[in-house]
C-alpha cells in the first residue's frame, strides 16, 4: 500500500528520470529518429500525465513504458547506474586517501621492542593529526601540539627514512638523558620503576623469553617495561636532546633498538600517536582487540 510520503518519492523519480531523458535526447537526437523520437516523447507525456494523476500503479506503468522507449536507443538507466557506482568508489577512495594522509594509518607491529605494551602481530592505529596536520610530499607539518614524555609515537628511522619505527617519547627537546645499567635518569632524577613480577613471551624467532617487568614512572606516566637479567649492556651514556628533537627507547628495554644506539629522532619524522589496536594474530592475541594503548 502506498503512502503519500511513498507517492511523492515515486514522482519525484519520476520527474528526474524524465529531465535526463529530455536532456540525453536533445544531446543526441540523431539516435531518436523520426517516428521513434514522436514514440518517446508520448511515453514521457504519459507519464507526466500519470505523475499529475497521482496515481501510483499508473506511474511504475507510465515509467516502465518511458524507460523501455528511451533506453532502445540510449539506455540512460543503466548508464546513470555505473556511473553512481564509479563516483561512489572514486569519493571512497578519495576520502580513504585524505583519511590515511592526514588523520589515522594502520601499521603492523613487526618486532618485539615494545613488549609488554605492545606484542608482535598487533595491528594498531595512529593518531597522524594530533602532532600536526601533514604536508604532502613533504616532511613537514602544520604544528598543532608537540609530544609528551610517555607518548609511543611512530616515525621514520632516522638511518633509513623509508622504515618506520615505533616507541615511547622518554626525552623531550633540551632533556638529559642518562643510561646507568638497567636504571634510567631524567635531567638528574631517577625514573622511578616497582618490580611487577616476570613476564614470558616468544621472541620474533619463536624462542621462549622470560623477562623481569617492572612498572616505571615517568613524571607521572607510568607504564610496564622488561628487563632481561642475562643481557650483556653496553657503558653507561649520557646524552642531551637537541633542540627539534627526542629519545625514544623501547619497553622490551634489553631487546630494542632506539636512541641509545642511533641518536634522535628529529621531529619532522614524527608520523603520529599510537591509539588503539584494532586486531591482533596470532588466535591467542585476539583478546588484545580494542586495547587502547598507553
Amino acid at each position: 500500500m502506498f503512502t503519500e510520503r511513498k507517492v511523492r518519492k515515486l514522482a519525484k523519480e519520476a520527474n528526474r528520470y524524465i529531465a535526463q531523458a529530455k536532456r540525453e535526447m536533445a544531446k543526441s537526437p540523431a539516435l531518436f529518429p523520426g517516428a521513434e523520437k514522436q514514440a518517446v516523447e508520448a511515453a514521457i507525456a504519459a507519464l507526466q500525465a500519470a505523475i499529475e494523476r497521482r496515481v501510483p500503479n499508473d506511474i511504475l506503468e507510465a515509467l516502465k513504458e518511458a524507460k523501455s522507449r528511451v533506453d532502445r536507443h540510449l539506455p540512460i538507466y543503466r548508464k546513470s547506474l555505473v556511473r553512481e557506482y564509479v563516483e561512489v568508489i572514486v569519493v571512497a577512495l578519495v576520502l580513504a586517501l585524505f583519511i590515511r594522509t592526514f588523520i589515522v594509518q594502520a601499521f603492523k607491529i613487526p618486532s618485539g621492542s615494545m613488549i609488554p605494551t605492545l606484542r608482535v602481530g598487533d595491528h594498531i592505529l595512529v593518531n597522524k593529526f594530533i602532532y600536526g596536520i601533514p604536508i604532502p610530499f613533504t616532511d613537514r607539518k602544520i604544528p598543532l601540539s608537540k609530544p609528551e614524555r610517555g607518548d609511543i609515537v611512530v616515525f621514520k628511522f632516522p638511518n633509513n627514512p623509508s622504515i618506520d619505527y615505533i616507541k615511547r617519547v622518554v626525552g623531550l627537546p633540551g632533556d638529559t638523558i642518562e643510561v646507568r645499567g638497567d636504571d634510567l635518569y631524567i635531567n638528574g632524577e631517577l625514573a622511578a620503576k616497582t618490580r611487577d613480577g616476570t613476564f614470558r613471551f616468544e621472541d620474533p624467532r619463536g624462542y621462549p623469553q622470560t623477562s623481569e617487568m617492572y612498572i616505571e614512572n615517568l613524571t607521572g606516566r607510568k607504564h610496564p617495561v622488561l628487563y632481561d637479567k642475562n643481557a650483556l649492556r653496553g657503558g653507561d651514556q649520557v646524552q642531551k636532546v637537541p633542540s627539534g628533537h627526542y629519545f625514544c627507547m623501547g619497553d622490551n628495554r634489553d631487546h630494542s633498538n632506539d636512541s641509545r644506539y642511533w641518536g634522535f629522532v628529529p621531529e619532522s619524522y614524527l608520523r603520529g600517536e599510537a591509539m588503539v589496536i584494532y586486531f591482533s594474530w596470532p588466535p591467542g592475541q585476539l583478546l588484545r582487540f580494542g586495547k587502547i594503548i598507553r
